[in-house]
């Protein structure tokens, strides 16, 4: 069958909408969708496939999916300005015109670098910017001057250009051809530019003989193109705007003004062109969008009621498949691979029609669509002439409105007869060959509402109510009496459907499904929760011999043979989970209708696809209410207002899945780059771990007909398939290495590449593993230090104690043995020599005396409360003032006061107390001296000790060296100091003792 490519996009949009020829199905984007604004000057497709859109309200990029916005910096932020021109040179940087300003931008930090103009320009009549093939941009000052980007010298100069042109002409636009020749339009007329022979052409000058500057008429010209066939097309005034094409082919020249114009009196002016790859022209302006075709030789106004603009900045082709459109409406798109397809909606001012059936009757040769609305009645269509008179069909109707309140229809090919379930129990049935029709109330249905109806392979007929009364139809043509009551089910009946093994499946609003016998009506199974996934069931298919799908708010595949029932919903890859219609196509697949748009589902491999939000199926109407499948192949759905009709096979399967692309990785919620971007950061500190990955194929096409898997190596254990937005999220990752994959599958579950972007999150310092090693050593030496320390206490005490016993032995042993020597020799003198006995036992007492000094000495230096500086200069005090006062001495000392903070050992403190004794009683016993000083300093890092008698001195030569001196010297080596004794007859005296400390 012929169709007519019939589409609509913007449904119920405004009260009167009639069927309309649309060539394209458009995608429109304005501020709802993200756009900063809706009025666009520009566009710029770049090289990784993202569109960058340049608008009154600064620069966006679009992936198809997410509107980005960019700032510009140079350095600083600057407000937001127009974004008016975007070029790319052959390096890929970008090259803007924000305000008045031109100059390069880098996307990737947001920088522009603007340059400079040389001079002050007039630049009231507006400008341009022009790359030609070398990478030369040119500023063109519109009816002024034109003036270049000298990159080397930074500047908006007239000084050095690679082009020129005639002496006091002014610019519009140039074209340069494929011979490099350069086309310059000026309100002069045409100029030409030959950079080999570094020539101008003009109508006055035309050595090459160039056809277009022979003409005369061109003045105030405004663009000039050559096409890839080599036809010229100019665009001029004199006075009004004309475009006129030269082929030189042909040497023939032709006026296409006309066929420009829109079907309205408005001001048009077509500023704009744009050749595709395959020699495709399209025109473009105010209130003008046309392309040429070449069969014709004509222009082809394309207006559509779903584009809407006064104007089109820029035109860019789409590799895709399709065109962007800058206009001051926001952004369209429009798709050139659109399908083939039927689509009439009824115009609405007679009110709602509430399509609720449609039924394929083929009679005679003749086929025809019958509507069956809720409120209108019946509907006759011919996909080939248009609708067809349904009068007749209405001949002796009721006057009650149950008549024109069609639920469903029958096409009874073995007795030609067309039933139509009515409201209220009313049955229409329609003899086909005779034309004559009857309306009756069968007793049998009992005035309930007839909503379904089935045929069996006997020709019998089967009627479902929405009492829940199933009734069979037995009579031949039509029999009054031939209908019987076969089952009464609790509820609403909103399908029948007999099986292809010839049992009737029942549909109810609240009991699930009954398997009914034919011939007697009992139930053979019954089909409901938990089993299925609800009760209420509204739409039944069967696919194959065992493979039924039904549902209303899921979908189920039920097998007959296994018993096994799977449900699917929105999350398996169901376009919504409410279900308005099925049907399955010649190759088994079914068509899912929903409010959200079509779905398709292979029943054989459990998979979906969707055609995604940029489809025309997304579009249309959300109030499916049913269809049918033509003899053709082709499938008819309609709504409350419409009916649509296609072939499914022209509806491609299992396309080639494309790599994604990673669209934008955000860092705490800001961005810092994408896949595009070789700078983009890899490496993050320990706190920078919170992460967002966009991902999408940069197709706009295709991108929402694949379904999107993703995993991050380092976090996930398997892969995840994206829903919403195909975004992922990660939070609070630990440190460690880290690759973020994403791929594409089609229906079948064939995967693409992956899209990867590898990242580093630096461990914080405690998280190094060589400070957990020195965490490690350090918990070590601490362990090892307690137990040096543990043993150092242990070996200290076993030292005090060998002290002990050895200062016992050697004081307290030798001093007893010799009181025990003077004991024995005073008893044997005691009766013969009392005096020697009296001499001993007065040793005895000394020796006695001594013991215990020694024994009080002992247990002094031991006590811990005696171990701080003070308590020992207290106790040297103490026994200088008793051994000099006996003697008559007077004793004067000083004590510095950094000395009371320092800290000895018990050892240090015994050897500087029996020092300082031994000096004190040599004071006592030799100097006879009246006066005895005493200090105690520390001078720098040294202790100094300094005991002076002011007495009759010695002289050092004399000196007798016994266990005294020699005692003292050896403990002022224990303390690692100095001894020293200066002496002079006369003068008395000095000990001089000097310990590092």
């Amino acid at each position: 069958m012929k169709k007519l490519l019939l589409f609509s996009l913007l449904l119920f949009q405004c009260l009167f909408v009639t069927a309309e020829t649309k060539r394209f199905f458009v995608n429109r984007f304005g501020t709802a969708e993200g756009l900063a604004t809706n009025q666009i000057l520009t566009l710029y497709k770049d090289r990784h496939g993202f569109l960058w859109i340049g608008s009154s309200n600064g620069l966006q990029r679009f992936d198809g999916r997410k509107f980005m916005s960019y700032g510009i910096r140079s350095p600083e932020v600057q407000p937001s300005k127009p974004v008016s021109e975007i070029l790319a040179d052959s390096e890929g940087r970008m090259w803007l015109r924000v305000g008045d300003e031109y100059g390069s931008y880098s996307a990737e930090n947001q920088l522009f670098s603007p340059v400079p103009f040389e001079k002050k320009e007039d630049r009231s009549q507006g400008e341009s910017l022009w790359m030609d093939s070398k990478g030369s941009l040119f500023v063109i000052l519109n009816n002024n001057k034109l003036l270049w980007i000298d990159q080397q010298k930074g500047l908006v100069t007239d000084q050095n250009l690679p082009i020129k042109i005639p002496e006091g002409w002014r610019p519009r636009a140039i074209f340069e051809d494929k011979a490099g020749l350069y086309w310059i339009s000026h309100v002069e007329g045409i100029s030409v530019y030959d950079p080999a022979r570094k020539e101008i052409y003009t109508r006055d000058h035309n050595p090459l003989g160039l056809e277009v500057l022979k003409n005369p008429d061109f003045g105030y010209v405004f663009n000039y193109h050559q096409d890839a066939q080599g036809v010229s097309w100019i665009n001029y005034w004199a006075p009004d705007e004309r475009l006129v094409s030269y082929d030189p082919r042909n040497k023939s020249w032709k006026n296409h003004k006309t066929q420009l114009s829109p079907p309205n009196h408005n001001y048009q002016e077509a500023f704009g062109h744009l050749e595709l790859p395959d020699g495709a022209i399209w025109r473009y302006g105010i209130q003008t969008l046309a392309d040429f075709d070449r069969e014709s030789g004509q222009f082809r106004p394309l207006v559509q009621s779903d584009l809407r603009y006064d104007k089109i900045s820029k035109m860019i082709w789409d590799e895709a498949g399709g065109l962007w459109l800058a206009t001051d409406d926001g952004l369209y798109f429009l798709h050139f691979d659109t399908p083939s397809i039927y689509f009439l909606e009824e115009q609405l001012q007679d009110g709602n029609y509430e399509y609720q059936a449609v039924e394929e009757v083929i009679h005679d040769g003749d086929t025809t669509l019958w509507l069956g609305s809720w409120g209108k009645g019946l509907q006759l269509l011919s996909l080939k002439t248009g609708k067809k008179d349904v009068s007749w069909a209405y001949q002796a109707a009721p006057t009650s409105s149950e008549s024109l309140q069609v639920w469903d229809i029958h096409h009874d090919k073995s007795r030609q007869l067309v039933w139509v379930g009515l409201q209220n129990g009313l049955l229409q049935v329609i003899d086909l060959r005779s034309k004559s029709v009857q309306f009756l109330y069968p007793e049998a249905i009992g005035g309930s509402t007839i909503r379904s109806i089935a045929q069996d392979g006997r020709g019998n007929l089967w009627f479902g109510t929405q009492n829940g009364s199933v009734i069979r139809y037995q009579g031949q043509g039509l029999d009054g009496a031939g209908f019987q009551r076969i089952r009464k089910f609790p509820g609403r009946i909103p399908q029948l459907l007999v099986s292809r093994d010839q049992k009737l499946w029942v549909a109810t609003n609240n009991e699930g499904i009954y398997i009914l016998d034919l011939e007697d009506g009992k139930t053979l199974k019954q089909l409901d929760a938990p089993l299925l996934s609800s009760n209420d069931i509204q739409k039944l298919l069967q696919v194959n011999d065992s493979i039924f799908v039904f549902g209303h708010e899921l979908l189920n595949k039920y097998n007959s043979k296994s018993g096994a029932n799977e449900v699917f919903s929105f999350s398996d890859g169901l376009v919504s989970n409410k279900i308005q219609h099925l049907l399955s196509e010649a190759k088994g697949l079914v068509w899912v209708y929903t409010p959200d748009g079509m779905g398709r589902f292979d029943a054989s491999s459990n998979t979906f696809y969707s055609f995604g939000k940029n489809h025309f199926f997304s579009k249309i109407p959300s109030d499916g209410r049913g269809g049918t499948r033509l003899a053709s192949g082709e499938l008819a759905f309609v709504s409350s207002n419409s009916i649509m009709v296609f072939d499914p096979g022209q509806f491609k399967r299992n396309l080639a899945p494309a790599v994604p692309s990673i669209t934008n990785i955000e860092l705490f919620g800001s961005y810092i780059g994408d896949g595009s971007v070789p700078a983009t950061r890899t490496k993050f500190s320990s706190h920078e771990n919170s992460l967002k990955f966009d991902f999408n194929i940069l197709d706009f096409t295709i991108q929402d007909r694949f379904t999107y898997h993703y995993r991050l190596l380092g976090a996930d254990p398997v892969w995840r398939e994206a829903k919403g937005d195909f975004e992922a999220v990660y939070s609070l990752l630990p440190p460690g290495d880290y690759a973020f994959e994403v791929k594409s599958a089609n229906e079948s579950g064939d995967f693409s590449e992956a899209a990867v972007y590898r990242f580093t999150i630096q461990p914080a310092l405690m998280q190094t593993w060589w400070f957990k090693s020195l965490l490690a050593l350090a918990l070590l030496a601490l362990l090892y230090l307690i137990y040096r320390l543990r043993l150092n206490r242990i070996l200290a005490v076993v030292k005090i104690r060998n002290q002990l016993a050895r200062d016992l032995h050697d004081d307290m042993g030798s001093t007893l043995s010799t009181i025990n020597i003077l004991s024995s020799m005073a008893k044997t003198k005691i009766g013969t020599d009392p005096a020697k006995s009296s001499e001993y036992i007065s040793k005895i007492s000394e020796n006695s005396q001594r013991m215990m000094d020694a024994m009080d000495d002992i247990v002094w230096s031991i006590k811990p409360q005696n171990d701080t500086m003070e308590r020992l200069i207290a106790r040297m005090r103490e026994f200088a003032n008793e051994v000099l006062e006996s003697k008559d001495i007077l004793l004067s000392m000083e004590i510095s006061e950094r000395v009371l903070d320092m800290k000895l050992s018990m050892d240090a403190r015994r050897d500087l107390f029996l020092i300082f004794k031994e000096g004190i009683n040599n004071a006592a016993k030799y100097s006879k001296a009246t006066r005895v000083f005493v200090s105690f300093a520390l001078e720098r890092q040294t202790f100094v000790l300094k005991i002076k008698d002011y007495g009759v001195g010695f002289d050092p030569e004399d000196l007798d060296r016994g266990n005294g001196l020699e005692n003292m010297k050896k403990r002022a080596r224990n303390l690692k100091g100095s001894l020293d004794i200066h002496s002079t007859p006369g003068e008395g005296t000095t000990l001089h003792l000097q310990i590092p400390h």
